[in-house]
């Protein structure tokens, strides 16, 4: 992780729009060169409209796999 954004700092809460457009722009990065994850299903949609990939991974041993599907190598 390169950084965090905390709701306390910018005034913004998930699910609000705003909070996902701070966090690229402090990564400069486009929605499509981001994959947003998250373990709720409404916040992952919020990702998802503003053309981010995103996937709901509940805590699960799938999750290496999951991310390993989206080209995302993980070394122990």
């Amino acid at each position: 992780m390169d950084f965090f954004v905390s709701s306390c700092f910018v005034h913004y809460r998930k699910p609000d729009e705003d909070m996902y457009r701070v966090a690229l722009d402090i990564s400069q990065a486009k929605p499509e060169q981001v994959i947003y994850i998250d373990d709720r299903e409404m916040f992952v949609e919020v990702a998802r409209g503003l053309e981010s990939p995103a996937l709901r991974m509940p805590v699960t041993k799938r999750r290496r796999s999951s991310l390993e599907a989206l080209g995302l190598s993980l070394s122990n």
